[in-house]
């Protein structure tokens, strides 16, 4: 999009997109400040609502709607009300924002919406990098280029929902290298994202980065039949991956700690709080515990209370002291709402990728699939910074077509 295009774009924003933009930015930059966002968004709607042509109870936010309810619902057999009540509070966005986007005037199209993340990814990775530069430079003796990886690197975000929201960055970038969007700056871009990814130092990160890329990849390549870029491409990217295997570093050696995590692992009486066999245990433990629990769950509040005394029974001593969640948002909802739960929230991911395909949007369908992906290794609803922006994206990203948006697609 043109210098030109985007000044004229913006002048055609209502009240309603600048508070969707403010949240969407510090989302990434620093999560605190978002609540203004939705306090200015409530006192400006009144001013630009919009009649929907669809039913809200057809439409996508009606099932993000019922999830919220289906938690409120679960605080009646809960036994830590408080706890709940606090979840509760943290998922306000499930509430929230299927209210603001149905009811809301929204001039602002999907592209600009990514957009948006891509500068403001971009912006806080920058910005990460040069606070990395003013701490190796003026605090050398207490870790020096320690501040350029792992959670030291990521201040603001925990490095896992960092590294995650990288990869979406790196994935809008080679989107718009296949459609020869100023290639090469979003090149220069998506190598700036390549690098903080591995920063981050998130298995889970390095893993949707390569994975996702390659398959976004080789979709370009084999719908245009490129094949000559895509061997040379493809070379490239194995000359990287076996420079990488010569060299040491953290993220290698965490790496190799996958494998032999899965073969001495012992479910019950183990004291290791190393990440692989952590995820392993307490998906065993919340196994454990749906098996034995009702169909509706133990209450919004229970699930870590839940967990603590199953670990406490299989005598998995550190998992008790550190009282961890399931690691798995599809156990912890289970856990916590029951069957019902669970299959809410995958009517949300089936809806919505519904959306994506009849709109023929693959960068969509894959953002989907990220943090889908996501959801099976963190319980990544447990978190402000994981509860936003899966709001925010899938909402906005299915979102029906405005007016300028439905013309553009006749045009084409």
């Amino acid at each position: 999009m043109s210098r030109a295009n985007i000044i004229t774009s913006i002048k055609g924003w209502n009240p309603n997109d600048w508070c969707l933009t403010y949240i969407l930015f510090f989302s990434i930059i620093f999560m605190p400040l978002v609540p203004l966002g939705f306090f200015a968004w409530l006192i400006v709607l009144w001013r630009n609502t919009e009649r929907k042509s669809y039913s809200f109870w057809s439409g996508t936010e009606f099932w993000f709607v019922l999830y919220y309810m289906a938690l409120g619902i679960g605080l009646l057999w809960t036994q830590d009300i408080d706890a709940g009540l606090f979840k509760l509070e943290n998922k306000l966005s499930f509430l929230i924002f299927p209210l603001l986007f149905y009811f809301s005037r929204l001039s602002i199209s999907k592209e600009t919406i990514l957009n948006i993340l891509l500068f403001s990814i971009c912006f806080s990775l920058t910005m990460y990098q040069i606070i990395a530069i003013s701490k190796s430079i003026y605090n050398p003796e207490d870790n020096h280029w320690g501040y350029f990886k792992d959670s030291l690197f990521s201040l603001f975000m925990h490095r896992g929902y960092y590294a995650f929201y990288l990869v979406i960055g790196s994935l809008i970038c080679q989107t718009k290298i296949q459609r020869n969007e100023n290639k090469l700056w979003n090149g220069i871009l998506f190598i700036f994202l390549l690098i903080g990814t591995i920063q981050t130092h998130s298995k889970a990160g390095v893993i949707c980065l390569l994975g996702f890329n390659t398959f976004l990849f080789l979709y370009h390549v084999i719908s245009k039949k490129l094949w000559k870029t895509g061997a040379v491409v493809g070379m490239g990217i194995i000359a990287l991956l076996f420079f990488f295997s010569k060299i040491d570093s953290t993220l290698k050696g965490r790496f190799q700690k996958i494998p032999i995590s899965k073969e001495n692992i012992q479910l019950t009486k183990n004291n290791s709080s190393e990440s692989n066999q952590a995820r392993l245990i307490m998906w065993s433990a919340s196994l454990k515990s749906i098996y034995k629990g009702t169909f509706w769950g133990y209450g919004t509040g229970d699930d870590i209370k839940i967990l603590k005394e199953q670990n406490e029974m299989d005598k998995n001593l550190k998992m008790v002291e550190e009282e961890m969640n399931s690691h798995n948002q599809f156990l912890t909802t289970t856990l916590q709402i029951g069957i019902p739960g669970l299959f809410i929230l995958l009517c949300i991911f089936i809806k919505t990728c519904r959306n994506y395909f009849l709109d023929k949007n693959l960068l969509s369908v894959l953002i989907s699939l990220c943090f889908f992906c996501n959801f099976l290794i963190e319980s990544f609803l447990e978190r402000q910074a994981g509860i936003i922006l899966f709001c925010l994206l899938t909402l906005s990203l299915s979102k029906e077509l405005n007016t300028n948006e439905r013309n553009k697609k006749v045009e084409n």
